[in-house]
């Protein structure tokens, strides 16, 4: 695995895994509707629904990589990584279009 295409591929071989995770599968935007901008998404980092908005509504984050890295949210039990990534295709999907 090329550790210059994936930075994370040094780690995955130190832990012994050889393959990438699959990838996340996003929760519904009817699911993710149902947190308000206080709700905590991501407990083991205390992210809330709100931050995670206003980091891709703002540009700072266009993906679920860039709240991963800016947030640490997804990083400890991954429980919460269905709605972190819905959230994220929500807001995206909500950008005005050039």
């Amino acid at each position: 695995m090329d550790t210059i295409a994936d930075p994370l591929a040094a780690i995955r071989n130190l832990v012994g895994a050889d393959e990438p995770e699959a990838a996340v599968v996003p929760a519904s935007a009817e699911d993710c509707a149902t947190f308000d901008d206080d709700a905590i998404v991501c407990t083991c980092a205390n992210v809330n629904a709100g931050e995670i908005r206003n980091l891709v509504r703002s540009g700072t984050c266009n993906s679920l990589d860039d709240i991963q890295v800016k947030t640490r949210a997804g990083g400890g039990c991954g429980a919460c990584l269905p709605f972190v990534a819905g959230i994220v295709q929500v807001e995206i999907g909500l950008r005005p279009q050039d």
